[in-house]
């Protein structure tokens, strides 16, 4: 976020300490209030992370050009590096 949000800095600032630490509550409060609420938080944050991973192997998939990745792999075109 400290790239969006300067305030959050490295992730070291008192700023970004202590809204970890109160997203981290939050997360603590909903688990004890019931599962319900925790499984979604938990369907949601799981659906956050899985979907940039399918869309980053997605575009990987058409944007990998498979005769510049095997140009010259043995290294015979230029033998002295």
């Amino acid at each position: 976020l400290g790239y969006f949000f300067p305030v959050f800095g490295q992730g070291n600032t008192p700023v970004a300490i202590g809204c970890a630490s109160l997203l981290l509550w939050a997360v603590h409060f909903l688990v004890l209030r019931g599962i319900k609420e925790a499984a979604f938080i938990n369907l949601v944050t799981t659906v956050a992370k899985v979907v940039p991973l399918l869309l980053f192997v997605l575009i990987a998939l058409f944007a990998f050009k498979l005769d510049i990745f095997t140009a010259d792999i043995w290294g015979v075109k230029n033998p002295d590096l």
